[in-house]
């Protein structure tokens, strides 16, 4: 039974081989844009060929027809005897990245492609305090590697990690990360998946918000008028005050 029990975890262990593991690059620009790099290695016990037509169907849905977003990048290859998921999004706006990838409605049951790509983008919220802007993300793989993987994910996720990587215009005030450059301008997070022991994947970061240079000139705008208005509202006094 033992040894049944181990050939099994071994054939298992075969399928998962690299396991679920992923890369994201986020730059973020000093406009308030953004570009997204994400490659993420899925094995096949986890997706089939199938599973990987419905994935590039639901970015393209999600993404693709989001007028607020472009899509750059989006297709998935046989790599290694595991499928590797490529997408690059551009956004002139880094606040429409939340919510990219619609809800299924109720009577329409989720495909394993709709539940591994919103397991593994999760959820972003995007708030402003101040002049500062704090960014949360939550990625949650737990219900997902339970339900594909089982009660030996611990054994079979081996060294799997997802790697987090955001560049930032300006350095950051406070963070979660593992590692901050010296000038404060780049983030990154590890992830080993076997050490989450089910919890969710959380990365948080407060940074200055960059004034565009246009908000400078409205200002400067502004001022000018109110100078300006002064200047006739003290000129207006004094001709009057000449007048009687």
């Amino acid at each position: 039974m033992r040894f049944t029990r181990l050939i099994i975890l071994l054939f298992l262990s075969i399928q998962l081989t690299s396991c679920i593991e992923g890369d994201e690059e986020v730059w973020l620009k000093k406009d308030g844009s953004a570009k997204v790099e994400a490659e993420y290695r899925v094995p096949p016990l986890l997706l089939k060929e199938k599973d990987a037509a419905d994935f590039v169907r639901a970015i393209d849905q999600g993404v693709g027809s989001n007028e607020n977003l472009r899509l750059v990048t989006n297709r998935v290859d046989k790599e290694r005897g595991a499928y590797v998921i490529r997408i690059g999004i551009e956004a002139d706006d880094i606040t429409k990245l939340r919510g990219i990838l619609p809800s299924n409605g109720p009577s329409e049951p989720q495909t394993k492609a709709d539940k591994i790509l919103h397991a593994i983008l999760g959820s972003i919220d995007v708030k402003a305090q101040g002049l500062s802007a704090r960014l949360r993300r939550e990625v949650d793989l737990a219900p997902l590697i339970d339900q594909y993987v089982g009660s030996n994910s611990a054994i079979l996720l081996g060294n799997a990690e997802f790697r987090y990587v955001v560049h930032l215009p300006e350095a950051v005030d406070e963070s979660n990360a593992h590692e901050v450059s010296k000038d404060g301008r780049t983030l990154r997070w590890r992830y080993g998946l076997a050490d989450l022991k089910g919890k969710p994947i959380t990365m948080s970061m407060t940074a200055p918000v960059p004034i565009p240079w246009w908000v400078y000139v409205l200002l400067f705008g502004v001022v000018l008028l109110v100078f300006i208005g002064i200047v006739k509202i003290v000129k207006a006094i004094i001709l009057k005050i000449l007048a009687t």
